[in-house]
Formats: C-alpha cells, structure tokens, sequence
C-alpha cells in the first residue's frame, strides 16, 4: 500500500509541475512584454525572477527547472571555445549519467549517438535509461566506447567513487572529455566522508543529503587526476558579470546553510593516455 501510494504521489508532483509549466510557457509574452531581466539559457524563457529553494534563493527556472550548476555548464557550451558544443558534442557519442531533462534535450539533438545511464532509473523524467548501470561498475560497455560522459552531482551518491572516475576515464575514447560537478561545501579544502556513518538522518547532517556518503572539498580536482583525466575547471568568473547576472549562474543571494555549495564549478576531464598510472 505504501509503494502505491507512493507512485500516486510522486505522479500527481510530475503532473502538476508540467501543468504549472504550460502555464508559465503560456504567459511568456507577458513576461516579453514587461521587460523581464533573467533569462534561463537553458529553455530561453525570461522571467524577472527565479524560483527558490530549500538550499538557494531564485536560482531555479521555473520553467524548465534548470540550477546553477547547469545553466554553467550550458553557457560553457554555448560560450567558450574550449569546451564549444562543436568540440565536445557535436556528431560525437554521448553518455549522460542521471539525465537532466532540459540538457538532455539540447544535447541529443546535436551528437551522433546519445544515450542515458543512471543506477535507480525510478523518479527520473526520462522515461527510458539505456544503462540501468553503477557508475563505478561498468563491464557492460567496452573501452573506448565514448567521446564524451556527462554526470552531474552523481559521484556524491556512489560507495567508491574513485574507481567511478576510472571506469568513466576507461570508456572514453582517446582525447574524450567526460564532465563532472560535485556539492562542494564553500572553502573546504579536503573531502570529509565516514564510511561509518550509515544512519540517513546523520548523513543528511554531514552531508547535506540522506544519501549523500560525502561532502567535496576543493580536492576534486585531484581525485580526477588520480584517475588519468588533465582537467580544467570552469565558473561564474569564466564569463561577463552581465550575462551572470542575466543567466543567474551564481547565487544572487548566498546560501547560509553551513554544507551550501555557493561557488559552483564545472570540471572538464580530458583523457590524454590510456593508463590512468
């Protein structure tokens, strides 16, 4: 009985968030009209404010749904030459790891081959994952087998994700890039986590979330390296204070809640050598 009603609700959430959608969609012109100053660069829609959550005030479309993180990670495509969609997605293959709807829809449009993989498919939008698969854990896919894996505040959730950040490295293709972004609480320099710790409430109060088994520090960066990848880094001071202000991507209001991650990062790994070592 509860598993049902838990299906219910969590149904009636997906049918009423796209009803309030068409709604908004609708009364874009009137949002045209009266000169609104935000614009999401995910969806295009334009608003004069976002939406808010429990972590960050107006930083969410209320379209699209769309967050910091990947409005970053889409102006970076849109806006840097390094990582241009023509150099890392056009006309290549894609794995994207807990497919955000929004980039999803962008991406599939322009690569040769896209496809999805999440470990617990259940609650996503997508209808379809391809890759019912753990990231730490893929022997499924062959080497090589991509030009570019996506997995956006995925590494957070998985026991050893370490070795998730080799198996991603081992099945891109030679000069592929795989993009990643992690909760990182604000000027933490190393990573805290506790294999110890099991209880959900307790993770929840160290790690921001239940099933969160970590909390990133600035020492991501060498996690990847460890793994083989030459990484770069991108952020809101990568772009014109005027198109962070008109795209929100960063907070314009910062979060005070003590895990918050109010500088947000994008990390581009790319994959120069075969052997991590």
């Amino acid at each position: 009985m509860k598993k049902y009603l838990l299906k219910v609700y969590r149904l009636s959430k997906r049918i009423l968030k796209r009803l309030r959608n068409y709604v908004l969609i609708a009364w874009q012109p009137v949002y045209h009209a009266t000169g609104a100053k935000l614009e999401c660069n995910v969806c295009k829609s334009q608003f004069n404010q976002f939406d808010s959550d429990l972590w960050h005030a107006h930083c969410n479309c209320p379209v699209c749904g769309s967050s910091v993180r990947l409005r970053l990670l889409v102006a970076a495509l849109e806006h840097t030459e390094k990582f241009a969609y023509a150099n890392i997605i056009q006309n290549k293959r894609i794995l994207h790891f807990a497919p955000e709807r929004p980039l999803g829809e962008l991406l599939k449009k322009r690569a040769a081959s896209y496809q999805t993989a999440d470990f617990l498919a259940e609650g996503y939008s997508y209808k379809h994952i391809d890759h019912n698969i753990d990231i730490s854990n893929m022997h499924s896919i062959n080497d090589a087998s991509y030009d570019c894996v996506i997995a956006c505040d995925v590494l957070e959730h998985v026991p050893d994700d370490l070795k998730g950040i080799r198996e991603v490295h081992r099945i891109l293709n030679m000069g592929g890039v795989c993009i990643f972004t992690v909760p990182q609480k604000d000027h933490l320099k190393t990573t805290f986590e506790d294999d110890h710790v099991t209880d959900k409430k307790e993770r929840e109060r160290l790690f921001g979330q239940e099933d969160h088994l970590r909390i990133y520090g600035e020492d991501f960066v060498e996690r990847m390296t460890s793994a083989g990848f030459t990484v770069s880094t991108l952020d809101e001071n990568d772009f014109s204070a005027q198109m962070v202000t008109r795209n929100v991507l960063f907070p314009p209001i910062l979060s005070t809640h003590p895990l918050a991650t109010n500088y947000r990062k994008i990390f581009f790994g790319l994959k120069t050598s075969s052997d991590p070592s």
